[in-house]
């Protein structure tokens, strides 16, 4: 079964550029847009200039908590080719981004 990892992350996030370039450096391939339209990026930014993107990056970071219990980002989901979750985790985790790098 072929994976990939769905990233939600946050502009000066260094746990969130480490987590991008662990995934860079293992050749694991990752998406860090809204299923995969390049047009809609999954940065959540709470304190931007626009009030779309911010207000959209509000409602997201409730439903993230809501729905997966996290307290900080990244947000790392592990998905199969069919969108199916396989495995979600927050925070910088090489250890298990090298478990799917194998």
């Amino acid at each position: 079964m072929k994976t990939h990892a769905v990233l939600y992350t946050k502009p000066n996030c260094p746990a969130c550029k480490m987590t991008t370039k662990w995934f860079d450096r293992l050749g694991y391939p990752y998406q860090n847009t809204y299923y995969g339209n390049a047009d809609k990026s999954n940065s959540i930014d709470v304190s931007a200039e626009d009030q779309r993107k911010r207000e959209w990056s509000q409602h997201k970071v409730e439903r993230l908590k809501a729905k997966y219990h996290i307290q900080q980002l990244p947000l790392v989901k592990i998905v199969d080719d069919e969108g199916r979750l396989i495995e979600y985790w927050s925070g910088f985790r090489p250890n298990k981004i090298n478990e799917y790098a194998k």
